[in-house]
């Protein structure tokens, strides 16, 4: 191999491993950003209204129920 020809294929190599450095850190840029957009997205969509509807159960009785706490003590035998 001459000179000159060596000189080419270390310009070439050098070329070749810059590119192949450029979309390494290309690709994992796009992947890093992926990721926060998926978790942004994820936790948009856990944070739900700050009040919840009763059960359907409590609707249909008219939501009147009383708790075991406040209901009339049995009379004394």
């Amino acid at each position: 191999m001459t000179d000159t020809a060596r000189r080419q294929q270390a310009r070439s190599d050098r070329r070749d491993n810059q590119r192949v450095f450029v979309f390494s850190v290309t690709l994992a840029i796009v992947v890093m950003l992926g990721a926060l957009l998926y978790f942004y997205a994820a936790d948009k969509r856990g944070e739900g209204p700050s009040h919840e509807a009763p059960p359907p159960a409590a609707q249909v009785q008219g939501g009147a129920q009383t708790s075991p706490a406040t209901a009339p003590a049995a009379p004394p035998k």
